[in-house]
């Protein structure tokens, strides 16, 4: 199973407010990157930050300046975890379930460092296998190297890749499942 992106919570919504508030929508876009209806602009800082290519002081050391004053550090790591809040407690019952069960339990998820920190201080991830972030393995979202890493795991364990179910609801994420061989599903 792959438990990446379909579980994190996601409060676009939320951040999009945040960082209106702190740098005003023009600047939002212009030099974040992020535009209102919550996508990201092409190579924006934002895209480089969200696949671990520009460092966190990079990207905190970027926004200040265009922001309102009195603007913080903190304000901007707050208003950037928002986007990708966490597990839903609801959701580790399920999990802690599915382990139980003898399933093999995957992160696949595109992430940045101030998320995988803040993962990683408020969930007890011990039911997962193994976890692959794009930022750790220094590459964009998505390219073949996450996918490659994933398959080369499921080789060193001799996991079946026929038993191997990808869950995501990203369509290039459901193309690379299917071209590397595993079942997919859109939903849980």
């Amino acid at each position: 199973f792959d438990l990446g992106g379909v579980l994190m919570m996601h409060n676009m919504p939320g951040c999009i407010q945040k960082f209106t508030r702190l740098m005003g929508e023009k600047n939002m876009q212009q030099v974040l990157g992020l535009n209102p209806n919550g996508e990201g602009s092409a190579d924006s800082l934002m895209e480089k930050f969200e696949c671990g290519l520009v460092s966190e002081q990079e990207f905190i050391s970027t926004l200040l300046p265009a922001s309102r004053p009195g603007t913080t550090e903190s304000d901007i790591i707050d208003a950037w975890v928002t986007m990708h809040a966490g597990i839903p407690d609801e959701y580790w019952g399920f999990l802690k379930n599915l382990k139980n069960e003898g399933h093999h339990l995957l992160v696949l998820s595109n992430n940045n460092a101030i998320h995988y920190q803040d993962i990683m201080s408020h969930y007890d991830m011990s039911c997962f296998e193994h976890m692959f972030f794009s930022h750790l393995l220094h590459t964009r979202k998505p390219q073949r190297q996450i996918y490659e890493a994933v398959c080369a795991y499921l080789r060193e364990h001799g996991l079946d890749k026929d038993e191997t179910w990808f869950i995501d609801d990203i369509e290039v994420n459901r193309q690379m499942g299917e071209q590397f061989g595993w079942k997919t599903a859109e939903h849980l």
